[in-house]
């Protein structure tokens, strides 16, 4: 028995078969499960530098079956293509990376596999239920608004309050469902850019640092970017409903990335500083919980087309 423990354990394909295996396992759990799939990207874009890729990508399709069939069996097999879309997309993280796309390449082709995954599964939901996908988009965010209600109704808030909340459904109802587009974006993108941050201190630790990503507080959006930006806040004060649709949604893209701008140009502060890691945590905790800051790191990365901030910090470092 301990002789076949240890010829397990040797194995490095049975060894990276059982990690995948139980960090897919592991998003399928409430709540927590959230988290393991945030972060199952970044499991397979780690493991195919450590391990070969092609080992790592016959590990993920097997586990990936074994899951399934254990799903279908449990009646719960639609979650198999969502552990399916958050896998691929680490697979497709490393290739674009070892090909040496550009930082722009490498977060677009994943996140677009993402946005994808998300389309399908609107239009196959609603091919089931015999309506059209945004009809489906409109039924899931109404599920969700009326779930936050009966959340909130638990709160020790008085009556008007709650009256309030519930008062207001129709209007959330209709603001979630116009900017879905634009949400499921961000949260692709987002994801993308987490798990590329979070995997470039982890390969660091182990000496490898992809030629691509070796730079990222250094990265700027395309200038041309400002256009769209201005365009699309013009389009949401359009009346007419399709045009100022589409201008909302691109105007909270378009903020978006200058978001993750104001955030590179934050890192580059922090690395040119030497801002203690404990610091860039609770700096990075506070960004992520206050609107208003994120609001101020997006117009330092607009503003960052006129004022080249990098370039003041660099002076100030050559002045210290």
């Amino acid at each position: 028995m301990t002789i076949l423990n240890l010829s397990f354990f040797q194995n490095s394909f049975l060894r990276l078969l059982l990690t995948i295996t139980l960090f897919l396992a592991a998003s399928l759990l409430p709540f927590a499960g959230l988290v393991f799939l945030l972060f199952l990207p970044l499991v397979l874009y780690v493991l195919c530098f450590l391990a070969d890729p092609g080992k790592t990508l016959i590990a993920f399709l097997a586990s990936l079956c074994v899951v399934t069939i254990l799903l279908w069996a449990l009646n719960a097999s639609a979650s198999a293509p969502v552990l399916a879309a958050a896998g691929f997309a680490g697979m497709l993280m490393f290739w674009t990376v070892q090909k040496r796309f550009s930082v722009e390449g490498v977060v677009l082709l994943p996140s677009l596999l993402l946005v994808g995954a998300i389309a399908l599964y609107f239009i196959y939901g609603g091919m089931q239920l015999s309506i059209t996908p945004w009809q489906l988009v409109e039924k899931r965010i109404q599920e969700a608004v009326e779930l936050n209600i009966r959340l909130y109704s638990q709160f020790p808030l008085n009556a008007e309050e709650i009256q309030e909340i519930t008062n207001s459904k129709p209007q959330m109802i209709s603001l979630f469902t116009m900017i879905f587009p634009a949400l499921c974006v961000i949260a692709a993108v987002f994801t993308i850019w987490i798990n590329l941050l979070a995997a470039g201190r982890l390969l660091k630790g182990r000496g490898i640092l992809p030629a691509p990503l070796s730079a990222l507080s250094e990265w700027s959006a395309p200038a041309w970017l400002v256009w769209i930006f201005i365009a699309a806040g013009g389009m949401s004060a359009v009346p007419m409903a399709p045009v100022r649709f589409s201008g909302v949604n691109l105007f909270l893209v378009a903020s978006f990335i200058y978001f993750l701008q104001g955030l590179a140009i934050v890192s580059f502060f922090f690395q040119h500083r030497n801002i203690s890691p404990f610091f860039r945590f609770l700096a990075y905790f506070l960004i992520a919980i206050q609107q208003m800051l994120m609001i101020a790191i997006a117009a330092v990365g607009l503003f960052n087309l006129w004022v080249d901030f990098r370039k003041y910090l660099r002076k100030d470092r050559t002045t210290d």
